[in-house]
């Protein structure tokens, strides 16, 4: 039986939303299913198949991409197909969108289309996010359309359907800015709806600014501590509810980098592992800036320059719980500090190492952090905790190529370490080691 969607955004933001419906497919196939996320959610795989031809809309949204505005983004290759009331959802709501589900009004001359490589990617990477306790999108499944795409040869078609508290971005606002000031109005308050705390139409921007601030800053402290990179913060990749999205060309750190950059057409590193925190701030100021109609400049400002001390403050916590001191300790900052100083001179496997932490292993696998390991025990007040598994660069590659060639059986294993990632599983020892020596100068794509 299909859902039933309202369509709650478009009814609130009229100007920023198109009505749109799916291109059709000659032969729509599931190829992988959410099925705890699905029973979560009530939704089954036919229902689902039953459902993506349903009307839904494109969202208009605007953008700082690598740094240049552009005015009109929107979603040129998804939409979304509306909203459903669920109890068992993030603030008793849910949205499912579609993307690569052909043209739109914002396609931009593309064909809107995706390929099954990419759509597994984001399936895989968003669901181990989702494993490792980040906030992200959820991939509900992986459909096949039945349609060749043509891109550098000629590959399957698919759609990845995702589930969101709600697909809103700074681009979005960005966006509502420039139409009036009504739209930019309606579209603070709809943010502001998926929250309990009722404000005035006077405290609502600046209410919407500290939550998207604390919200991000909480958000990139977690990417940081697992290693996460990216690889397109633009301001229309960045979520008003804190949810990762957009996983074209990110990838996990191998050996631990600041300087770590893995996507094609990031050819200055604007985006690289270290700059992440800083990047995150540029883009809470542009929606500050976007935000300027409805809130005096000072509390605006104030907001912004918060942002790097919230920042800090989270990412203590997050390392403090990785290593296992309690971040309010008066030597817990210097300690982190004096680690991130460590791995970039020695470059270790990121993710062996903070794992080696949690196992006792640190001094038998890394010598070189002895002093330092000695220093971190006396403070100690928990076990460390840190995952085994993440997905490597390696193997996830090595997944999606036997994948394209109809075996799943490695997409399927690293799906099932990632479920929870801080327990070992023994079907899954060799996703523990590094990566191999030959495997050098990883380079992502959007997928496009």
């Amino acid at each position: 039986m299909p859902l039933t969607f309202a369509h709650s955004f478009a009814d609130a933001v009229p100007s920023l939303a198109v009505p749109w419906r799916a291109e059709q497919w000659p032969d729509p196939h599931i190829i992988v299913f959410n099925h705890e996320l699905g029973k979560e959610l009530g939704i089954d795989e036919t229902s689902l198949l039953s459902t993506i031809t349903q009307q839904g809309h494109a969202q208009a949204y605007s953008g700082h991409q690598f740094g240049q505005f552009n005015p009109l983004l929107g979603d040129g290759r998804a939409l979304v197909l509306g909203d459903c009331a669920q109890t068992n959802a993030p603030n008793g709501q849910f949205e499912i969108s579609l993307k690569g589900s052909g043209p739109t009004p914002f396609a931009r001359r593309g064909d809107g289309r995706a390929t099954l490589g990419p759509m597994l990617r984001e399936y895989l990477i968003s669901e181990a996010l989702h494993g490792l306790g980040v906030p992200t999108t959820r991939s509900l499944a992986v459909i096949t359309t039945g349609i060749d795409v043509q891109r550098e040869r000629m590959l399957p078609g698919a759609v990845v359907a995702r589930v969101a508290q709600n697909h809103l971005r700074i681009g979005s606002v960005q966006c509502a800015a420039m139409r009036d000031d009504d739209s930019l109005a309606a579209l603070v308050h709809y943010a502001l709806s998926f929250h309990e705390d009722a404000v005035s139409d006077a405290e609502a921007a600046g209410s919407l600014l500290r939550r998207v601030s604390r919200s991000q800053a909480k958000l990139v402290a977690q990417w940081m501590r697992f290693g996460f990179v990216h690889g397109v913060m633009n301001t229309d990749n960045v979520t008003l509810s804190g949810q990762t999205i957009d996983f074209g060309p990110c990838a996990f750190i191998d050996s631990f980098h600041p300087q770590a950059v893995f996507s094609s057409i990031d050819t200055h590193g604007r985006y690289s592992f270290g700059r992440q925190p800083s990047i995150m701030g540029w883009n809470i100021a542009r929606l500050a800036e976007a935000l300027l109609p409805l809130m005096p400049i000072d509390e605006a400002r104030a907001i912004v320059q918060e942002f790097p001390d919230i920042y800090r403050r989270s990412w203590l916590d997050e390392m403090g719980r990785a290593v296992g001191i309690n971040s309010d300790d008066d030597h817990a900052a210097g300690l982190l500090d004096d680690l991130m100083t460590l791995l970039d001179v020695h470059r270790p496997d990121y993710a062996q190492f903070m794992r080696s932490l949690t196992d006792g292993t640190t001094v038998s696998l890394f010598p070189w952090a002895q002093q330092w390991d000695a220093r971190v025990s006396s403070l100690r007040v928990a076990t460390p905790h840190n995952p085994v598994y993440v997905p490597r660069n390696y193997l996830v590659e090595n997944a999606l190529e036997l994948a394209m060639n109809s075996d799943m059986s490695a997409f399927s294993l690293l799906l099932e370490a990632g479920k929870n990632p801080y327990l070992r599983k023994k079907q899954c020892k060799k996703m523990e080691n590094p990566a191999p020596d030959t495997w050098q100068d990883y380079v992502t794509y959007c997928g496009t």
